[in-house]
């Protein structure tokens, strides 16, 4: 009967680490990368792709990068030609489609930088999601172009 127990114990754990893993594959991140902020800045903005290649919608429920003390998604909103940034507690990956945080759009907001990021550097990240699966992943850090409307000087 003890080895019976094991087993199934031994299987039940087996199947739910695999269903994990195959939630988590069946999402990818592509092109993520931080715009490189001036000296002493205390927030940065991150922009990334997800891929979801399920057939039922995602939810993103949170983010953690080492370098940074928080994460938090947002979404940039323009009304009567004036943009704002509003705090989103998740963000939703329609099924079988893309979702791409860019700038004037959704984004990732980081706080308090351990240290200074310039163009080049990688932090690491991952990103939970709705089923308890996780995506590990790297940011790049790179140069904000001057059309790029990644400075948010107003958070």
């Amino acid at each position: 009967m003890k080895l019976f127990k094991y087993l199934f114990k031994l299987v039940f754990f087996t199947l739910f680490v695999c269903r994990q893993a195959i939630a988590a594959d069946q999402l990818e991140i592509d092109d993520a990368w931080i715009a490189e902020a001036p000296p002493g800045s205390k927030v940065m903005a991150a922009y990334l792709e997800i891929e979801n290649e399920t057939s039922h919608d995602r939810l993103a429920t949170s983010m953690h990068c080492q370098e940074f003390d928080r994460a938090e998604f947002h979404q940039t909103i323009e009304t009567d030609g004036i943009a704002r940034m509003e705090h989103q507690q998740n963000l939703k990956i329609p099924a079988d489609a893309e979702l791409e945080l860019k700038p004037g759009g959704f984004h990732i907001m980081l706080f308090n930088p351990a240290r200074r990021l310039q163009a080049g550097d990688r932090t690491k990240c991952n990103m939970s999601f709705d089923d308890g699966s996780t995506i590990d992943f790297e940011l790049e850090i790179k140069k904000a172009s001057v059309d790029d409307h990644s400075h948010h000087h107003h958070h």
